[in-house]
């Protein structure tokens, strides 16, 4: 259980630079979890420090629109190859057993479209090449993020 949501209307949270470290789907609803949280933006309601701010443990749950998750979740990944740039198509369930697997999904442009997300993301390995660009869309009715604790960002420079 987690003590706030928020559905992010006034845009002011955001995933980029976060990694997703685990993904759950339960019928319709998508998950994903990011053991270092996520950040929180300095006008949004719940943040008490009225800036920049991260949270503890996160989660992301996306209402899926269609019952069948292929339907809803089309994710791209690209390899480079003899300096050519390969594009290939995954199932929701290979994205899912690779990061409950210990691979990160990093997230890191958000383009939000009509009853869609995409997202520019990273698959992040533990051997070489280390990363793989990928892009990741969701249909969705609506997207809630949870989080417990915040934090504020630390802005102390060198």
């Amino acid at each position: 259980m987690y003590k706030y949501s928020d559905k992010n209307e006034n845009n002011d949270i955001s995933l980029h630079d976060c990694r997703a470290n685990h993904i759950e789907l339960n019928g319709k609803i998508l998950s994903f979890i990011f053991n270092d949280g996520i950040y929180i933006g300095e006008n949004n309601k719940q943040n008490p420090y009225r800036k920049l701010s991260y949270t503890d443990k996160a989660e992301v749950r996306f209402d899926l629109t269609y019952k069948n998750p292929d339907d809803n979740i089309t994710i791209y990944v690209f390899t480079e190859e003899d300096e050519k740039t390969i594009r290939e198509k995954i199932e929701p369930h290979e994205l899912i057993d690779k990061i409950n697997s210990g691979m990160e999904l990093e997230f890191l442009n958000c383009y939000n479209g009509c009853g869609s997300v995409l997202f520019e993301c990273w698959l992040w390995f533990k051997e070489e090449p280390y990363h793989k660009e990928c892009v990741l869309i969701i249909s969705a009715d609506e997207i809630t993020y949870y989080w417990n604790h915040m934090y504020e960002e630390c802005t102390d420079t060198w």
